[in-house]
């Protein structure tokens, strides 16, 4: 627990009285939130809801390349945790599966997140929502993405 990078506070890119850049070694580590990681899934990573294994299950299991969580850094230096990030047709799809729309904390958090998506990454955001249709959500946008 003492060691320096194991220390979430240097993680945070601010500064109060003098600009002090997190090092690049320290951006770059995993393991954001890795407590709520506690589903598994048939590709080499733990997600945090059912849903996103059955994404991850189908994207595994169609052969599309894609990691889970991987962070990405607008022009601005602000920066998001998509679910997924795809590599296909040429381009960098992120893929967000939004859950609990019935919570208004996660709502407005969503509807931040999305218009970052919007100013930052424009078209290259694709959504699921929670319904019982979910593996036909999923199946549509990975064969769109063939």
């Amino acid at each position: 627990m003492r060691r320096l990078e194991q220390s979430r506070l240097l993680g945070v890119n601010a500064s109060l009285f003098s600009f002090k850049p997190v090092p690049e070694a320290l951006r770059q580590r995993g393991g954001w939130y890795e407590e709520g990681k506690i589903h598994s899934t048939l590709a080499p990573y733990m997600v945090r809801s059912k849903s996103e294994v059955i994404i991850t299950n189908m994207l595994f299991a169609r052969d599309v390349p894609f990691s889970y969580e991987t962070t990405l850094y607008a022009p601005d230096g602000t920066f998001y945790l998509p679910d997924f990030t795809i590599k296909a047709q040429g381009s960098d799809w992120y893929w967000e599966h939004v859950g609990k729309l019935d919570d208004e904390v996660y709502r407005n958090k969503w509807e931040t997140k999305k218009q970052w998506y919007d100013r930052h990454f424009p078209g290259q955001l694709l959504t699921t929502f929670e319904s019982l249709d979910l593996s036909l959500e999923a199946s549509k946008i990975i064969d769109s993405l063939s």
